[in-house]
């Protein structure tokens, strides 16, 4: 079983999930501004023809809009554990998820087997 994080550790991982959160407040910020309705521009497509790229730019800057606020989540879950004092322990199975995969994935919530399993569960739906 793998030791609890160190100080200097959850500072690292607290660095990691800051840094990330305000990426991807910055995407989103951009991905929002290109959901705003833009002007039909002149050129060598047809008003139908820029209407349906436009939509279609619009369509996945939603998605990848509501990916980044799934990924914020997991990110605030993350400092609310940290604040418990529950951080670092899967979700799951309870053991301690070690720090290496932490420092890849610091919003993660479950260690390398339990994570396995889940994925191996939804490959058979």
């Amino acid at each position: 079983m793998s030791q609890a994080l160190t100080e200097s550790q959850l500072k690292e991982l607290q660095r990691l999930l800051t840094l990330r959160r305000n990426e991807l407040n910055a995407q989103m910020q951009g991905n929002l501004a290109n959901l705003a309705p833009a002007e039909v521009t002149a050129g060598s497509v047809s008003q139908d023809e820029a209407a349906r790229l436009r939509n279609q730019t619009r369509e996945v800057d939603q998605a990848l809009t509501e990916l980044d606020r799934a990924e914020l989540r997991r990110i605030d879950r993350a400092f609310e554990l940290m604040d418990e004092g529950a951080y670092g322990l899967c979700g799951e199975c309870g053991c301690q998820i070690p720090f290496e995969r932490l420092r890849i994935e610091p919003m993660t919530q479950h260690c390398v087997a339990c994570k396995s399993r889940w994925e191996q569960r939804q490959a058979k739906v």
